[in-house]
């Protein structure tokens, strides 16, 4: 009885923004898989931007701190070495492209190899620990698929993974706004419907 009320009592609008943003991001998700080259380099432009705003920050951290030598010494060089990375990214977008496309494929092949040790690991005390041992080979083919794909494969991978991430993220937003358990809720109204 108090899930029904809990939930008709919950603010309609915060279900419309959910659907909304869901539904947003999975047609954002279409984009850029329809369009992978824009996306990669898109990717690869935010990345760039990422590490230009944090060797600002790190610069300006090093600044405050600057009584401490050592401090001062490693924030700028940390700074320096951030602006850096970004203007690399910037200048050169489309070796950053092939930069940061291994360093996924290397990080996916990497995740799976742990995903299969701890699912091995685990298969004595869980029971269902072969989804676990399924995600990994999954994680371990695809990250294999990039490496065995660089560089050729470079220029489209990761706006594809950019895409599916979107409409990972985007569709069960939707469901769950559908079904009543709103995302955006807060943690009293989820434990109290519960």
């Amino acid at each position: 009885m108090t899930h029904k009320t809990d939930i008709q009592n919950t603010d309609p609008s915060k279900g419309k923004w959910s659907i909304a943003l869901g539904i947003l991001l999975v047609i954002l998700g279409f984009i850029a898989i329809a369009t992978p080259f824009v996306s990669t380099l898109a990717t690869e432009l935010v990345i760039a931007s990422v590490f230009f705003g944090s060797g600002i920050i790190q610069l300006f951290y090093a600044y405050r701190c600057r009584q401490n030598v050592k401090s001062l010494i490693f924030n700028v060089l940390l700074g320096a070495g951030y602006i850096g990375s970004s203007l690399l990214l910037l200048f050169y977008p489309f070796q950053g492209v092939l930069s940061l496309t291994l360093a996924v494929g290397t990080f996916i092949f990497m995740e799976g190899i742990l995903q299969i040790i701890m699912a091995v690991q685990m298969r004595e005390e869980e029971s269902r620990w072969y989804w676990t041992l399924g995600s990994g080979v999954v994680a371990l083919v695809f990250g294999l698929s990039i490496i065995l794909g660089w560089p050729a494969d470079s220029a489209w991978i990761l706006g594809l993974l950019v895409g599916l991430n979107l409409i990972s993220n985007g569709w069960p937003m939707v469901i769950l706004s559908l079904t009543g358990n709103n995302p955006f809720g807060s943690g009293s109204e989820q434990s109290q419907a519960s």
